[in-house]
């Protein structure tokens, strides 16, 4: 009987186990519930990414944009930012200002710049600068051989898909 009794009174080895055990099932269930909670989450896409060259010309009276690869750019989704000036200023350039060639002729398609496709911002002539051959780009009197920064910029995000200085040539 005094046999029996020690081998209930020795209990040691079960509370370790029954503790690991239980380790293991929160473990578990944790790792079930950050699985089902990340995988609800949905993410906001990224901008595009895409590769331009940008010029402006003066007599021409426009900033061509060439889409060199990447990345398709909808004319409804982005926005031109110019910047020029000391302090520098910067405005939105009016979105009736931008054409995309080819010219989409379909009535519910969008306007889109792809791979091989241009962008041109039309701008007026400055009448009001005598002596000057200044053109009025989005507000701003830029002239001829001065630089300015051009960035296209992604509407939903905010955040800038491109951006170059570029230089007003003849």
């Amino acid at each position: 009987m005094c046999h029996l009794n020690s081998f209930f009174k020795d209990k040691s080895g079960v509370s370790p186990v029954i503790g690991v055990m239980l380790m293991i099932v929160v473990t578990v269930i944790l790792a079930a519930a950050v699985s089902s909670f990340s995988g609800s989450i949905t993410t906001k896409e990224d901008i595009p990414s895409a590769i331009f060259k940008a010029s402006a010309s003066f007599s021409e009276r426009n900033i061509t944009i060439e889409h060199l690869g990447g990345d398709p750019i909808y004319k409804d989704f982005v926005k031109f930012e110019i910047s020029s000036g000391r302090p520098k200023m910067s405005s939105y350039v009016n979105n009736s200002d931008v054409t995309f060639y080819p010219i989409n002729t379909a009535q519910y398609k969008p306007d889109i710049l792809g791979p091989g496709k241009v962008a041109k911002i039309s701008f007026p002539i400055n009448d009001n600068a005598v002596g000057y051959e200044t053109g009025n780009v989005a507000g701003q009197l830029i002239g001829i051989g001065v630089p300015f920064t051009l960035t296209v910029v992604d509407r939903e995000t905010d955040m800038a898909i491109y951006s170059a200085k570029i230089v007003m040539g003849p």
